[in-house]
Parts: C-alpha cells; structure tokens; sequence
C-alpha cells in the first residue's frame, strides 16, 4: 500500500468523529513527516472528507492490511477518548479487509502488549 493511501485513510479515521484532538493532529503530522507526505496532503483529504468521502482504499497484501488497522487502533487511542463512531469506522474497515473477529482481537492484543 502507499504511504499516500494510508496517510489519507487516517486522515478519514480521524475526521469521522467531526473533531481533531490535537493528539490527533500530532499524530498525523509526525506519520506525514516520517513518511515523506507532503503538506497540502492533509489538506486535501480533509477537503474530501468536508464533501463526504470516507472511502477507504482497502490494501490487498495481508500484511498491509494489518498495517493499516493497527495505525487506526494507534489514532483511535491516542487522544484517550474512544468515539462511538471511530470504533464503528475501525470495525467497518477491519470487516472490508476481512479480518475474523479472532484476528482483530489478535491485533489488538499484538498493540497493547
């Protein structure tokens, strides 16, 4: 998966619950940094979200796509507060890239240990 995609499926992660904790914005401006995504990037998926885009760009390689629900858990928990509609997103995005609800447990387990 590209970095790109990733950073703009947090950036959706993140919007979904209509407010950005400054955790949050931290969180997104270090994984910019650290991957190389340009500034406008961010804007530009909060522009997509304001139009209603939450699509996600599932990745196709496993580890991918574990990857990608293991930086929504990380975003989901790093402003302490778990939204109603960030773990229904998450659930939402672990049940498109197929995970069993063993394998989700699995992750999180993986995370918090």
């Amino acid at each position: 998966m590209e970095l790109r995609d990733l950073f703009r499926n947090l950036v959706k992660m993140a919007a979904i619950d209509k407010k950005f904790a400054p955790e949050e914005i931290g969180f997104l401006v270090e994984r910019a940094e650290g991957w190389g995504i340009p500034e406008g990037e961010l804007e530009s998926a909060l522009a997509e979200v304001a139009q209603g885009d939450v699509s996600l760009v599932i990745p196709e390689e496993p580890a991918d796509r574990e990857h990608l629900i293991k930086e929504f858990i990380r975003l989901m928990a790093v402003d302490g507060e778990l939204a109603d509609t960030e773990k229904q997103f998450c659930a939402f995005a672990s049940a498109k890239m197929e995970f069993t609800s063993e394998q989700f447990t699995a992750i999180v387990d993986d995370l918090t240990s």
